[in-house]
């Protein structure tokens, strides 16, 4: 199980975090494809919460997350990164962007 912790502007410009508990790494297709891509799709921030509400825990974030999505619904911009936590500051740290992999992945579906 990969847990990701997402970061996520609305089309309104809220924001909002939340955990996505299993099967989160883009190669693993589930949340590409049921969560990120219709959030894409869509223009209207109460439908985007209800989705996003069907597939994550609301305002948490995860010390055991592998990863972080930072996802800007205003400029449909979806970033990858490994998510790292620091014990001693008590705070998450973007790790290294990896938001190749989410790309590949988004280009093998379309072929």
């Amino acid at each position: 199980m990969t847990r990701s912790n997402l970061h996520i502007i609305l089309t309104n410009g809220k924001k909002t975090k939340c955990v996505a508990d299993s099967s989160s790494a883009p190669e693993q297709g589930y949340i590409v494809e049921n969560l990120i891509l219709p959030l894409l799709r869509l223009s209207d921030p109460e439908k985007e919460l209800i989705l996003i509400r069907e597939h994550c825990t609301m305002n948490e974030q995860r010390i055991n997350a592998t990863y972080r999505y930072e996802i800007n619904l205003i400029t449909k911009r979806v970033s990858f990164f490994e998510e790292d936590f620091n014990s001693g500051e008590d705070r998450f740290i973007r790790g290294e962007d990896i938001t190749e992999r989410y790309d590949a992945y988004l280009n093998a579906i379309k072929n």
